[in-house]
């Protein structure tokens, strides 16, 4: 677990992704291209994957599988936080009931971190590849 997004210290303007930058959505569509060599944006398959509350219905609809169960690599989903936009954050370890996450702009405003917590923190994983 390193801070390596690209747009760290340059944030505002909509991203390569098509978010804003330093936002958890940017982050994590990063982490998809860069750790999953998918080319994820905010238009992934075709619908708009917008805030955070919103990425388990686009993936359902694109036939990605949403489910309870987090593996290193898939993306921890919750319609909770975010000024109401939910949250999303990488899964980079599970350890029994823990998850273990990187994220950006959740309790470091604009910024990254990593936390481990309990799985029944997010509602869904979001499977892309894993």
């Amino acid at each position: 677990m390193v801070n390596d997004y690209p747009y760290k210290g340059k944030c505002g303007p909509v991203d390569r992704w098509a978010y804003f930058a330093c936002q958890c959505t940017s982050f994590v569509a990063w982490r998809i291209n860069e750790r999953l060599n998918i080319k994820f944006n905010n238009h992934y398959k075709g619908p708009n994957w917008g805030n955070a509350n919103t990425w388990d219905e686009a993936a359902r609809k694109t036939g990605v599988k949403v489910n309870k169960t987090p593996v290193p690599g898939c993306i921890a989903q919750t319609n909770k936080g975010g000024g109401g936009a939910g949250h999303v954050a990488w899964v980079t370890k599970v350890s029994g009931d823990k998850v273990t996450i990187e994220e950006y702009n959740y309790r470091n405003y604009r910024a990254y971190g990593t936390r481990t917590v309990p799985k029944s923190t997010f509602e869904n994983y979001i499977h892309i590849k894993v």
